[in-house]
């Protein structure tokens, strides 16, 4: 089967930036490449996955765009911003009631003519049969749905950063460092298992590293080999699952959501000393765990790394009273 066709969507390639001051410290060429740059209010790694499950949706005539996620969901966000830059529908399954007033992402959900729908923690555990449902009612309506699973991770999805790690093997060859491994966030896997799989088609140098953020890390390489299964069975990619898949476990903190002042401190390190902010319920807590391993062994992943910051900067905001209360030196308050 053909690769779904790819819709322009993402402002590539995003530059890579040394940070100086954090590398002299670590002893280790630290690097970023700024995935966050992608765009505007799609910004940030979702962006490069919607540019194939969008292709693969207008490819089969769908008008709306069905997805889920936390109230604070980079993904649903991304989503709305797309359909609407496309005049397509927004229909977005969200876990947890209607805030009183709105914030971050979900603020820009409803900004961007998304139609949301709250769900309870034991609804969302059902959280297929919800999307079926938002998918029928559509189509009720003579609509055409398509549906994209929770952080866009499949195999359709992950093609975006297939082509991520295709534009970093020819930045690599254009003059950029020659890294000894590439750190990304790990939620699903998703982007790993693109990045892994584009690893061997453009011949990448760099070790694949990913950094567990709410799963254990078993579950988490369990779903990158599914999705390249996937991605290799359905679209004949000459490719192999590797036998290794490098994460950088024990850095889950309390779950996805839970973010505490570990989080909070390293958002405040990095923008006080190298200008770059990260969000506190991803990027914060990978990041967190590749500075805490390159402190033990500044060598663990060699001598050139480039984590790759994949965004999220608006669920920042909802975290605005425990971030002023760390910076103004305030007692924390969290349990």
């Amino acid at each position: 089967m053909a690769v779904p066709p790819r819709y322009p969507l993402a402002l590539c390639p995003t530059p890579i930036l040394k940070l100086d001051r954090l590398s002299r410290q670590l002893g280790v060429e630290l690097y970023l490449k700024r995935d966050d740059l992608t765009g505007l209010l799609e910004s940030g790694n979702k962006v490069r996955k919607l540019e194939f499950l969008v292709g693969e949706a207008a490819a089969e005539g769908a008008d709306t765009l069905i997805s889920c996620g936390t109230l604070q969901s980079n993904c649903c966000r991304a989503v709305s911003a797309v359909a609407a830059r496309l005049g397509m529908r927004a229909v977005l399954a969200v876990k947890g009631g209607k805030p009183a007033t709105y914030d971050g992402n979900l603020l820009l959900d409803r900004l961007l003519g998304a139609d949301i729908r709250y769900l309870s923690d034991a609804e969302f555990e059902r959280v297929d049969e919800a999307l079926d449902g938002l998918a029928e009612e559509v189509r009720q309506r003579g609509g055409r749905p398509y549906v994209i699973p929770e952080s866009g991770s499949n195999e359709v999805g992950a093609l975006g950063y297939l082509e991520c790690a295709v534009e970093l093997a020819g930045q690599i060859g254009q003059g950029a460092p020659r890294f000894d491994s590439v750190v990304i966030t790990a939620f699903s896997g998703g982007s790993q298992a693109g990045l892994l799989m584009g690893k061997q088609l453009a011949g990448l140098p760099s070790d694949v590293v990913g950094v567990p953020i709410a799963f254990p890390a078993a579950r988490v390489r369990d779903s990158i080999v599914r999705t390249m299964v996937k991605a290799i069975t359905r679209f004949g990619l000459a490719i192999e699952v590797p036998k290794t898949i490098h994460l950088l476990d024990g850095y889950q903190g309390r779950g996805r959501a839970a973010v505490g002042d570990e989080e909070l401190r390293v958002i405040a390190k990095l923008a006080a000393e190298e200008g770059v902010v990260l969000d506190p319920v991803y990027t914060a807590k990978a990041f967190a765990g590749l500075m805490d391993t390159l402190r033990k062994d500044p060598r663990a992943l060699g001598q050139r790394v480039c984590f790759i910051h994949t965004g999220g900067i608006f669920s920042l905001f909802p975290f605005r009273e425990s971030l002023s209360r760390l910076l103004d030196g305030e007692p924390s308050r969290h349990s």
